[in-house]
């Protein structure tokens, strides 16, 4: 089946939009391309459990796709280049810049230059990298929404909540909430991309379809900027 990353989507979206994260957000809603129930872009989604958002920020140090110096350009063309890594960021500093785009296949390309903070810095930089992690996911398959919560810090810490599981009195009756323990959503979410691209729909037991099927919005937090942000 055909298969998006949360990851892949949030780089490509950013990138053909030419948009960059002023500052680390402490928290992230994020939409999955698909219009009402009959319109998805992908068989599922991929809800990335740790999200990288380093190379999405504006004016931060970056590493060099090649030889991690500090990176001063950015090319969108590079993004699908099969001989570069395709469907990853390419950022270069100033002396790969001009090596990669010497190449005849490459001498259309337009990089950009990019923010670097003052320096100096040193000639290969090794900074960290600014993550956020998943902590649940909404989905909607006809009328209403699901959720998957993470609730600790275990693999198989899921739990899913449906507001509408059942109901009681007919027409004027009320509906019946569930939550309930998920926790082979965590055999599913460490899969990677190509593995679950292998994985026949059919075979998806609920609720763990809904989660990778249905997905609606996946929310990220940064538990260490979540306590001052």
């Amino acid at each position: 089946m055909r298969v998006a990353g949360v990851q892949t989507l949030l780089e490509s979206s950013f990138l053909n939009a030419g948009l960059k994260f002023v500052e680390a957000p402490s928290c992230l809603l994020l939409l999955m391309p698909r219009f009402g129930k009959d319109f998805k872009m992908f068989d599922a989604i991929f809800p990335t459990l740790s999200l990288d958002i380093t190379d999405l920020l504006d004016d931060t140090l970056r590493q060099c796709s090649i030889c991690q110096a500090v990176a001063q350009w950015e090319c969108l063309q590079c993004y699908t280049d099969v001989d570069i890594t395709p469907g990853r960021l390419k950022q270069f500093c100033p002396t790969c810049n001009t090596q990669v785009h010497s190449h005849r296949k490459r001498t259309s390309h337009s990089p950009v230059k990019v923010g670097v903070p003052a320096g100096p810095w040193p000639s290969s930089l090794h900074c960290a990298r600014q993550t956020m992690s998943l902590f649940a996911v909404t989905s909607i398959e006809t009328s209403h929404y699901v959720s998957f919560i993470r609730h600790g810090p275990l693999p198989t810490d899921w739990m899913f909540f449906d507001s509408m599981a059942d109901r009681e009195g007919g027409e004027n009756g009320f509906n019946v909430p569930r939550v309930m323990a998920c926790p082979e959503v965590g055999r599913y979410l460490g899969l990677s991309e190509e593995e679950l691209s292998r994985v026949d729909p059919a075979s998806l037991r609920e609720p763990a379809r809904r989660l990778l099927c249905d997905s609606y919005m996946c929310l990220y937090h940064s538990p260490e900027l979540s306590l001052y942000k």
